[in-house]
């Protein structure tokens, strides 16, 4: 089958490792260098400078050489899909596998764009907990694959490597596409908890809140509750929220020591930062105190409030917002 992974950052070529050798596998980069190390040298070195790909992995800067792929997996920024799709299609039929996170324009889903300007191709999305520099030495990782059907889904799974990656079916796109742009948020305020008390006790309780508001706010934009439960789910924002591989997790430890302050709204854009506000215009005022972590999070981007008084407040919050 022929393949194509956009993007040949740490998941793209990672994801591209992670493709049976039997499949015909192009990485698609605008990084010409890139392109010239990996068909060259059979190495990304500017993102894994010690792994030496398998010789079934090519590169191409033309997305010519990719245009008739029959599954093209999307692992460029969630910032570049409105940009990239709105120069470049794929032929009818094609499956398209969302890994980017993120909104793809204003608040609209990855999915739901892709799926409006490419209404003839099969967009699935896949989530899960999977730090790409583990993913590329072999580390068995796992994903959810959310499809149109389980014949789609079968269709996906044969090209992964049955030895590296895990997966599991699932069937409602935009649950999963939801999800994984919530959890973002709360990887940033995990790691402001652990920078401020570097705590197991207060770790676990503020996650168990998390957890509790991640539920509520899942049926505020009509989440499947069940995907919680999957590995895009609980998987997903366990690893996001404690493990320090986390580039969002890394920025709340930052903002808990105090490294950053309301700025970083100009200069970090990260997918939690975007995420936060682009879910709060969607959160009616009446309703901030059954979101007290999300709204002190954002009262705390806008500098009204301080690390320690946002880190009391959540702590000892029973769904009361506090707003002085």
């Amino acid at each position: 089958m022929k393949t194509a992974i956009l993007g040949a950052g740490t998941f793209g070529t990672a994801l591209a490792n992670a493709i049976n050798p039997e499949s015909d596998v192009t990485i698609y980069t605008i990084e010409s260098d890139v392109v010239e190390d990996i068909n060259t040298h059979r190495k990304n070195s500017k993102y894994f400078p010690n792994k030496t790909l398998p010789k079934h992995i090519k590169a191409t800067n033309n997305f010519a050489d990719i245009a008739d792929a029959e599954l093209a997996f999307i692992a460029i920024p969630s910032s570049a899909i409105a940009d990239f799709f709105s120069k470049h299609t794929f032929k009818d039929g094609t499956i398209l596998v969302i890994g980017a996170k993120g909104f793809a324009h204003d608040d609209v889903l990855i999915s739901t764009y892709i799926s409006q300007k490419l209404p003839n191709c099969r967009v699935c999305s896949m989530k899960g907990a999977s730090f790409a520099h583990e993913m590329i030495f072999e580390i068995p990782t796992a994903f959810t694959l959310a499809c149109d059907s389980e014949n789609t889904y079968q269709i996906i799974r044969s090209v992964l490597s049955e030895d590296l990656i895990v997966t599991e079916y699932f069937d409602d796109i935009d649950s999963v596409e939801y999800l994984s742009l919530i959890k973002n948020v709360y990887a940033i305020v995990m790691g402001i908890v652990d920078a401020y008390y570097n705590s197991p006790n207060v770790r676990f309780l503020v996650f168990t809140k998390v957890l509790n508001e991640i539920r509520v706010l899942m049926k505020q934009f009509n989440v499947n509750p069940e995907a919680l439960f999957k590995y895009c789910g609980i998987g997903d924002l366990s690893l996001t929220a404690l493990n320090d591989l986390s580039r969002n997790r890394t920025l709340g430890l930052l903002i808990g020591k105090g490294f950053f302050d309301a700025s970083i709204k100009n200069n970090v854009t990260l997918e939690g930062v975007r995420a936060l506000e682009k879910i709060m215009q969607h959160i009616p005022e009446k309703d901030y105190a059954k979101f007290p972590i999300m709204h002190q999070m954002h009262r705390l981007l806008h500098n009204q409030t301080s690390v320690k008084s946002f880190i009391h407040r959540i702590i000892f919050s029973e769904g009361k917002s506090v707003t002085s």
